[in-house]
This record gives structure tokens, C-alpha cells and sequence, in this order.
């Protein structure tokens, strides 16, 4: 590997720093970097080889352990499933045989068979030490023993005992186990006949051969399997005197745990601890039919031994890779940090500006290339550094030239918001700015009104073309710039005017433009509304030098503001044209405002007296019409009756006649009543008052107005049956009324409601009593007065007009619609109080009026108006 640093040029240069020291750049510094590079590669390859080895080790720990306790599992698992199995069908081959001693029924020659059966079981089944043999009223008739003599009809009566009940209930009985002589243990195996005359057979089991099963059991080297009943007692273990002590097993979490799973261990709980208090690894297993559990555990440190051998192997391996690991480290970042030492050298100095340095690196490598591209990356600094100057230049004039044109746009701007409605000195600065910014000789701004263009503005134009121009009309000639514009609406920019189609030609527009004016390139942007032609601005030079796009640009944007700046004028002029109209609106409608204060009286009198006479029409109509026709009832009845015969005619259909002829004539009666109600209301409203305002006992007039509404409902309506309550302030005290005006408003009011009562008594089905109430209260300088029904109430849409002259809810020929307007106007105009109402439909209607204690001075009737 070659290393080294040098200079290409004789001109190459060191940093200031370095030379003034002495030293060469980046040495000292390198020293220190290749320490903490060297420290760094040396940790990084321990750290790798440590965490991959560390990393698969745990993994494989992890995993083997999980296997393994998995495998250790299920293998005790099969160990207790195959022991619950002996051990069930040890139980199940005593049940088999003691089944042949209930085929028998009980008779009195079949004793001795019974007892030739009992002998041969015994003989059959050591585990069985006693048989005993019960008839079907659960009397004892046989007794077979290994350990006592034998017995005959012994008589014991057994009915009550489970070993009795139990069998006969389920066929078969296994009792709770129990210690014969504290040594050995027994359980109680009852066995029912099929037939009910057969009895049962009582036998008594010893469970030594239990304990032969579970103590052949072999689990590790120090493992073991138990056995317990129900209740959690030991029933076998290969420790017999843990047996023999009657020893409880319920308080091991392993065997309540089992208990509660119906035999089996969840695999929440592999790991407990024993009687003994040693942590060992634990599975079990169902016996059935007797509801015991085998349990079958093996010490937690014999299970994971093998585990542990494997976490020792894990940590030689880790440690001797590890010293693999620093000793690679160790060579590596040797080789290493000699080319990073120069390339961070050679940085540092085209960092400084040396940028003929280059950097001599031969390894072969990555390293290698990497210096190259430093090379490289320095020759190209060293070339683009020397046109660097250039670029900032030409960025700086094309800054200044951006910062020209957003300079002379804000002008424009601040012209046209200074000038608001005056287009000409927008139109000129936008001319002035257009023109310098683009470096342009001079610029016009013309109008189109559809057929010619007008000049509306220009900026320092040639007076001789100017005097040409002034005043007159230009008509676009055909292929002519302007010609273009009108038919394509889009910017025409000419180069050179003389080597246009229409100077050539001979035009004399575009030859005054040339040489009078002596333009020679020329940009004509469009001034555009919605795509609609309104104008353009013009600007030349008199050079031939084309125009750049961004001035082009900028002329576009003056095209849109002056487009803009117009519609604004447009927009004052109608602001100021309507604002105008407003103002005579405004004066005409004071006038006429005036006008109709003055004819407001005659066109309420109008309204009213042509309200009345429409009203009083249908009244009049029916009174005359039922006069002619009771009139010729009358005749025909007349007739009738001067006949013998009567034509035909019988005493009922005279009495037909009759009753036609009365109600007729009563309805006339109602009618002409009802056209004289009308006729005197409008008497009265016309007079504008009644009598003069002087102090009255206010609940005095509403008791007044109460009693004759009162008594007037009745003559009309006598079995309309209305309550009356009545809740008066006596603080109301006297008020300065038209007594009669007020009295008139609250006999309307309190018709009003007993017709409303009445129309909701008339539809209720739930034994609705009709109330009116009327209150008085003091309120100060006005007293208030409320009259309240429980009447059909008011819809709001009704609500809203309710005061509105001529307006009724009243079937036609019933009502005005006079009164509450008359209502209203003799409270609030009359008397200067308020009146409201409060309803809610289907419910009440309750109207308020307050009145001033004393009216004003110039109040008279009719006064307000």
C-alpha cells in the first residue's frame, strides 16, 4: 500500500495556517483522529462478532428452552395419562367381575350359589378383601371376608347407607377412601343387579396395588407421581407414610389448579412448588370414573440441566470470539487508518483553497477511488472557481433588472390607488415605466372601440409622429400588427418593421411608424377583458434588438392593470350615477312619506267604511232573499189550510211547513240583529271616542264588562255553562279612561273568549269545563289587565295578524274582524297603552293590556293617531 500527498502545479499552495507553523496540514489533528479511529474499528468488530454470537446464542437458548420444557411437558404428561389409565382400568376389572355376582335373583336356594360367586371373586381379585351381598329392600343376606368370618342373613339393614342408595340410583358406587387399621388404604365399590330383584354387591377394595402402580413410576432421577382424591387427600404416593398420615395435598397450587381444570393443568401454571417446598415442573391427568387426579413432578433444576450446559458452552464460545474479534479489529484499523489519515489531509487543504493539491492513495480499494474523486472534485473547483465572478456578476444585473421591474410595477400602483376614477395618469406612468424598463424609445397606449383605435396615452413619442397621429381614427390595414392583434388577441412582437409584409407593401401607417417616428422593432401586447379586446400598449425601439421575454412579460402585467384601472373608473361612475339616483330616491320618498302622513286618516276612514259595507252585504242579502221565500211559505200554508182536502197535503207536512217558515223567520231575526251589530260598531269607531276620559275604579269596569259578556253569552247560548274567576288587585285603584272605550275593549275581549270556550266545549269528549278569568294588577304609574281563557287557543300564523283590520277566524256572516283592531286602536292610540297576547294553541289565550295611570294633557279621543 502507497500513500502519499503532492502537489500537481509548482503553483500549489499550503494553508496560511500550516506554513506559519511549520507543520503540515491535518498532522497533528491526524494523530488524534487515527487514535480515536483505531479505538472505534476495534469496539465495532468485538461489538459485531459479541452481539451476532450473543444474539444466536439467547435466540437459541430461548428456543431450546421452550422446546425443551415443552418436551418435558408432555412427556410427564403421557406419564400421568398412561398411570390414570392402569389405575382406571384396575377399578373397571374389579367392576367386571363383580358384576357376576348380581345376575342371581334372591331366592331362598340361591344362598349358596352367592356364596360359591363370593369365594371364586375373592380368588380372582385379591384387591377385593370383603364381599358383601344386599337384597332389594337393602336387607344384608351374604358375607364373604379375607379378614373376618364369613356371616348369613345378618339382617344389618343397609337401605339408608350411600353404598346402598348410590348403587341403586346409578347402577355403581365408589366411596371415599379410608384406612383400614391406619395402614392400609380402602375404598367401597357398590354394584347394582340389572334386575331389580337382584340386589347389590358391596365390595371392599384394597388400594396397596394402586401404590405398586404409582411407586413403578419413574420420572428423571428424582422425579415422582401422586395421586389424590376429590377432596385433594393423598391416596397414593411413593412415600407410603405420607399416605398413611392421611396427608392433605389441597394447598399446592398444582393440585387446586388441577382440581378446578377437572383433572388437568392449565399451561398457565408449569412450575410450583411440592410438599417439600422444591420448585419442580409439573403436569397431571384425569382418572376417571372415581374423579382422582394423577400428578406426576420433576425437580426444576434436574429439567433444565441441560439447559444450563448449554448457556456454560454459549459463554466459551462468546469469549473466545471475542479475543477472535479484538485481534481482527486490531489489524484492520491498522490498515485502515493510513488512507483516511490522507484523505482528510487532502480535504483540509482544498478546504483552505488549495485546489491543485491532489491526493496519491495506492491501496486497490474503495479508499483508492475515493481519492480519485477528491482529485477530480479539486479540478473541477479550480475550474468553475474562475467563473465564479462571472456568474455572480450576471446573477447580480439580473437581480437589479427584476428589482427595475417590481419597482416600476409598485409605481404604477401607487398611481392607481391615488387616482381613483382618473385613467390618464395611470395610463402615462404605466407608458413611462413600460418604456424604460424595456429599454424601449417610446411607447403608446391605444383604445378599441370595436372598428378603430383611439390614442388614450403615450410616453416621449417623436412630436412629428405625434402631430401625425393627433386626433385621428386608426383603422387596423390588413397584415398590418395591429391587424393581428384584433384577430388573434395574443402579443405580436416585430423584429424589424422594414421587413414586414405591410412595409413593403407601401402601408403609409407602418412607413410613418418607421420613418418618422424611426421605430424599428416593435411589441404590441393586447389589453384584454374576458377575452375581449379593449386596447394595447405599444412600445419601440428605435434600434433593431428584439425584446427579452421577462420584458415582455412586464408589459403583459401593465396591460392586466390598465385593464384593471379601467373597469375601476366604469365601477366609480355607476357608484356615483346611483349614488345619485339614491339621493333624489331619498328626497321623493320623504315627500311622499309626507304626503301619505297627511291622507293616512281619510284612507283608514275609507278602508273601514268599505270593510263595513262588504260585511253588511251578506246580512242584508240573506234578510232579503228569506223574506221572499217565507213569504211564499206563507201563502202556500194559507192555502193549504183553506182547503178541506189540504191537496193532499197531510197534518205533518203541515207542521213541516210550519217549522220551515219559523226557522226561516228566525234566521231573518238573527241576521237583521247581527247587520245592526255592525252598523253600530261602526257608528261607534267612527265617533273616535265616547263621552270624555276622566278617573275610574278600574276592576269596577272589568267587573262591569264581565257581568254583561257574561249574561249576553248566556241569552244567546243558554245551556252554554262557562266559570267565571276573578282575581282583582285592590291596589288597581282609579285610572284616567274613557271608561265606555275601555269597557267596549273588554266586552270584545271576553266574548272573545267565552266563543272560544264554547268551540272547544263542542268537540271535547273528556269532560272539559270551560273557565274565563279576569285580573287586574298594580304595576305603579300603569295598571295591567288580563283576561284568560281555556279556549281552542291561536296559531301563530294567526297570531301575527290578529290585530289587522277586517281579519276574522269566525265562519263568514259571523264576524267583522273590526274588533280587535278597534281593540287596539282605542288602547295604544287612544289611551297610549299596550296590548298583547299570550296563547298556546289547543290550550288558553290570554290577552295583557296596560294603561297608564294618567293620560297626557293633550290627550283627546281620537287624539292618537
Amino acid at each position: 500500500m502507497s500513500i502519499s500527498l503532492h502537489p500537481d502545479t509548482p503553483q500549489a499552495r499550503t494553508a496560511p495556517s500550516a506554513a506559519a507553523a511549520g507543520v503540515v496540514p491535518g498532522e497533528a489533528a491526524g494523530r488524534g483522529i487515527r487514535t480515536r479511529l483505531f479505538t472505534k474499528y476495534v469496539a465495532l468488530f468485538v461489538a459485531v462478532v459479541a452481539i451476532a454470537l450473543l444474539a444466536n446464542g439467547l435466540f437459541e437458548v430461548f428456543f431450546y428452552y421452550r422446546e425443551h420444557k415443552a418436551a418435558l411437558i408432555r412427556v410427564q404428561h403421557e406419564q400421568a395419562e398412561a398411570a390414570a389409565a392402569k389405575i382406571g382400568q384396575f377399578v373397571k376389572e374389579i367392576e367386571s367381575q363383580l358384576g357376576w355376582t348380581t345376575q342371581l335373583p334372591w331366592s331362598a336356594g340361591s344362598i349358596e350359589q352367592r356364596r360359591f360367586d363370593a369365594q371364586r371373586l375373592l380368588r380372582q381379585v385379591p384387591a377385593v378383601t370383603e364381599l358383601a351381598q344386599v337384597d332389594a329392600t337393602g336387607k344384608e343376606r351374604l358375607r364373604v371376608s379375607r379378614l373376618a368370618m364369613d356371616a348369613t342373613d345378618s339382617g344389618i339393614d343397609l337401605s339408608a347407607d350411600p353404598k346402598f342408595t348410590e348403587a341403586v340410583a346409578h347402577k355403581v358406587y365408589y366411596g371415599p377412601v379410608y384406612f383400614r387399621r391406619e395402614s392400609e388404604p380402602y375404598m367401597t365399590l357398590a354394584l347394582a343387579g340389572a334386575r331389580k330383584d337382584a340386589g347389590v354387591s358391596i365390595a371392599e377394595v384394597n388400594l396397596k396395588l394402586i401404590w405398586d402402580v404409582v411407586s413403578q413410576i419413574k420420572v428423571g432421577e428424582h422425579g415422582h407421581a401422586y395421586v389424590v382424591g376429590p377432596e385433594g387427600r393423598l391416596i397414593a404416593h411413593p412415600d407410603i407414610s405420607l399416605v398413611l398420615r392421611n396427608t392433605d395435598m389441597s394447598g399446592l397450587a398444582q393440585v387446586r389448579a388441577a382440581q378446578a381444570g377437572g383433572g388437568t393443568l392449565s399451561d398457565a401454571l408449569p412450575e410450583a412448588r411440592n410438599i417439600q417446598g422444591q420448585k419442580v415442573l409439573t403436569t397431571s391427568a384425569p382418572i376417571e370414573p372415581l374423579h382422582w387426579t394423577m400428578l406426576v413432578e420433576l425437580p426444576v433444576e434436574e429439567a433444565y440441566a441441560a439447559l444450563y450446559a448449554s448457556l456454560q458452552r454459549l459463554a466459551i464460545v462468546l469469549l473466545a470470539a471475542s479475543i477472535f474479534a479484538v485481534l481482527a479489529g486490531i489489524f484492520l484499523a491498522r490498515r485502515m487508518v493510513g488512507p483516511i489519515q490522507a484523505l482528510r489531509s487532502g480535504a483540509e487543504r482544498i478546504g483552505g483553497g488549495d485546489f491543485s493539491q491532489r491526493i496519491s492513495i495506492k491501496t486497490g480499494d474503495e479508499l483508492e477511488g475515493l481519492a480519485d474523486q477528491f482529485n477530480d472534485m479539486g479540478a473541477r473547483l479550480q475550474e468553475s472557481y474562475a467563473d465564479l465572478e462571472n456568474k455572480v456578476e450576471r446573477r447580480t444585473a439580473e437581480l437589479s433588472e427584476t428589482l427595475e421591474q417590481q419597482t416600476a410595477t409598485s409605481e404604477v400602483l401607487e398611481v392607481i390607488s391615488s387616482s381613483p376614477g382618473e385613467l390618464a395618469p395611470v395610463f402615462y406612468k404605466m407608458l413611462e415605466n413600460a418604456t424604460r424598463v424595456c429599454g424601449a424609445s417610446f411607447g403608446v397606449m391605444n383604445l378599441w372601440d370595436g372598428e378603430s383605435f383611439t390614442i388614450a396615452a403615450d410616453y416621449n413619442v417623436p412630436a412629428a409622429f405625434a402631430a401625425s397621429r393627433k386626433d385621428v381614427e386608426i383603422r387596423p390595414r390588413p397584415n398590418s400588427a395591429l391587424a393581428e392583434v384584433v384577430r388573434t388577441r395574443e402579443v405580436v412582437h416585430v423584429h424589424d418593421v422594414r421587413n414586414t409584409p405591410a412595409y413593403l407593401a407601401g402601408g403609409p401607417a407602418v412607413r410613418a411608424i418607421s420613418d418618422v417616428a424611426g421605430a424599428r422593432t416593435i411589441v404590441i401586447v393586447p389589453m384584454l377583458k374576458e377575452n375581449e379586446l379593449i386596447g394595447t400598449i405599444a412600445v419601440y425601439r428605435k434600434e433593431v434588438r428584439p425584446f427579452a421575454d421577462k420584458q415582455i412579460a412586464l408589459v403583459e402585467n401593465f396591460t392586466k392593470q390598465a385593464v384593471i384601472a379601467i373597469e375601476n373608473a366604469r365601477l366609480l361612475k355607476q357608484l356615483r350615477e346611483r349614488t345619485t339616483e339614491l339621493s333624489q330616491s331619498l328626497d321623493n320618498l320623504r315627500t311622499a312619506q309626507d304626503r301619505l302622513i297627511q291622507t293616512e286618516k281619510l284612507a283608514s276612514l275609507g278602508q273601514l267604511t268599505a270593510g263595513i259595507a262588504h260585511e253588511i252585504k251578506n246580512p242584508l242579502n240573506f234578510v232579503n232573499n228569506f223574506s221572499s221565500v217565507s213569504t211564499e211559505l206563507i201563502d202556500e200554508l194559507n192555502q193549504a189550510l183553506q182547503s178541506a182536502s189540504l191537496d193532499g197535503k197531510t197534518k205533518e207536512e203541515v207542521d213541516e211547513l210550519t217549522g220551515m217558515l219559523r226557522s226561516n223567520l228566525e234566521k231573518v231575526v238573527q241576521h237583521g240583529k247581527r247587520a245592526d251589530s255592525i252598523v253600530r260598531n261602526m257608528l261607534l269607531h267612527s265617533r273616535a271616542g265616547s263621552g270624555e276620559h276622566r278617573p275610574s275604579d278600574i276592576n269596577a269596569v272589568v267587573e262591569e264588562s264581565l257581568n254583561l259578556a257574561y249574561h249576553g253569552a248566556r241569552a244567546e247560548r243558554p245551556a252554554f255553562n262557562v266559570t267565571l274567576e276573578r282575581e282583582f288587585d285592590p291596589g288597581a285603584g282609579t285610572v284616567d279612561v274613557y271608561p265606555q272605550e275601555i269597557a267596549r275593549v273588554l266586552l270584545n275581549l271576553i266574548s272573545n273568549g267565552f266563543y272560544a270556550a264554547a268551540k272547544r266545549k263542542e268537540s271535547a269528549t273528556d269532560g272539559f269545563e270551560p273557565t274565563l278569568n279576569a285580573a287586574t294588577k298594580n304595576l305603579g304609574d300603569k295598571v295591567e289587565i288580563r283576561i284568560r281563557d281555556n279556549g281552542t287557543g291561536i296559531p301563530p300564523e294567526v297570531k301575527a295578524k290578529l290585530f289587522n283590520p277586517f281579519f276574522t277566524t269566525k265562519p263568514a256572516g259571523e264576524g267583522t274582524g273590526l274588533g280587535l283592531s278597534m281593540s287596539h286602536d282605542i288602547v295604544v292610540k287612544q289611551h297610549g297603552g299596550t296590548i298583547d297576547v299570550n296563547t298556546e294553541p289547543g290550550v288558553f289565550t290570554e290577552f295583557i293590556i296596560t294603561l297608564p295611570r294618567q293620560m297626557a294633557a293633550d290627550d283627546t279621543p281620537g287624539g292618537k293617531n
